[in-house]
């Protein structure tokens, strides 16, 4: 059982390296609230159980790499990056969610008190802080966390250890992909938005109908109303959405995966 050789430890380290960048940049398993022991121990537990069911065959290239230093090390540097390459995707997929509910929030009046987020380590207003949690629970009841889980496993069939080459169509998928945060956004949050517009434009006209009335002071409680209950009316429509995004985001892991494996 604990009869391993040089090539069983290089490329037990290799896979570690790989899985370890993968589960520092996941949403969840990645954020700031989340020890730096608890990130080690899954990144080993993951290894664990990945390395022992991999071919032989995937040894080929930490056998080559191994009897130099610098093959070797440049072979963990590319270990490496296809884990920060799988976390970066899979992190733009969350971004665009919370950049979303920010755009809400200021349009709220939710800006003029902010909390801090743990999880975040930043400070954000309260609407975006509810957005966030409310996702979490549909990502982890939509079982969406096993996407990324399985992307791990199907970066090690599609680039064994040592196979991945960079080119510069990545760069070009990956700038593609992180401004897909903002368009992710808008779609997200136009509905309330829209809405928001229309409300402002509806004070407006008491403003000019009414010029007595204090309408910076109705506007807070008018656009907080408003958007509340347009979210409440976007809320059963929400997992189905979820859902389309996060299969794109898997997409787009494939695709970067197909990249690095030329």
């Amino acid at each position: 059982m604990f009869d391993f050789d040089t090539l069983d430890i290089l490329t037990a380290t290799a896979t570690f390296l790989r899985i370890a960048c993968i589960v520092a940049l996941l949403p969840l398993f990645g954020e700031a609230n989340v020890p730096v022991r608890v990130r080690i121990l899954l990144s080993l537990a993951l290894t664990a159980g990945i390395y022992p069911i991999l071919p032989k065959s995937y040894s080929a290239g930490v056998a080559i790499a191994q009897q130099d230093v610098a093959s070797l090390c440049m072979l963990m540097f590319r270990e490496m990056l296809i884990g920060v390459v799988l976390g970066y995707v899979a992190k733009l997929a969350f971004e665009g969610l919370v950049m979303a509910a920010s755009l809400i929030g200021i349009q709220m009046g939710f800006n003029t008190a902010s909390i801090f987020m743990p999880d975040s380590a930043e400070q954000t207003n309260g609407f975006s802080a509810l957005h966030r949690l409310l996702i979490i629970l549909i990502f982890l009841a939509l079982n969406m966390h096993h996407i990324y889980i399985k992307s791990i496993w199907d970066s090690f069939t599609m680039i064994p250890i040592g196979h991945a080459m960079p080119t510069g169509n990545l760069q070009t998928m990956l700038l593609t992909a992180s401004s897909g945060i903002f368009l992710s956004a808008v779609q997200l949050a136009a509905p309330i938005l829209v809405g928001l517009l229309f409300s402002t434009a509806a004070l407006g006209l008491i403003n000019r109908a009414v010029p007595q009335a204090n309408v910076f002071v109705m506007s807070f409680p008018a656009n907080f109303f408003v958007g509340l209950f347009l979210y409440m009316a976007m809320l059963p429509l929400l997992p189905g959405w979820l859902e389309n995004h996060f299969k794109t985001s898997q997409e787009q892991i494939m695709t970067a995966f197909a990249l690095l494996a030329k």
